[in-house]
């Protein structure tokens, strides 16, 4: 398959949840080190600025995020934007695709219960 605006959107919302992932289980291990990790999407609201619906969106591969909005992501998460792109372009092709066709075939079900 062709990547195309969709597969990076989803790419970003991935690396987005497994960032605060690894935050959670930092914070789990060592709570001073994880005391001032962003450990949710509620918690980079917080911490960015930026609306809870947006990154929800940005979370879900549904929204493409303005580049200020990266950034402010970014510092809310203590790092780089390049860091945090870089962690993003990290993750394998395989599991993009995974979720894109898992989250196409939980919208197709949804349509056929209604």
């Amino acid at each position: 398959m062709e990547k195309g605006k969709k597969f990076y959107k989803y790419r970003l919302g991935l690396g987005l949840l497994q960032w605060i992932a690894n935050n959670k289980g930092i914070a789990t291990k060592d709570k001073e080190a994880g005391r001032n990790l962003v450990k949710s999407l509620r918690g980079l609201e917080s911490g960015s600025g930026i609306s809870y619906t947006i990154i929800q969106g940005i979370s879900k591969g549904q929204r493409s995020p303005e580049y200020t909005t990266l950034e402010a992501i970014a510092e809310a998460l203590n790092t780089k934007l390049s860091v945090f792109i870089a962690y993003c372009e990290a993750i394998r092709d395989a599991e993009v695709w995974k979720a894109i066709e898992k989250d196409s075939k939980s919208k197709n079900k949804k349509q056929s219960d209604k």
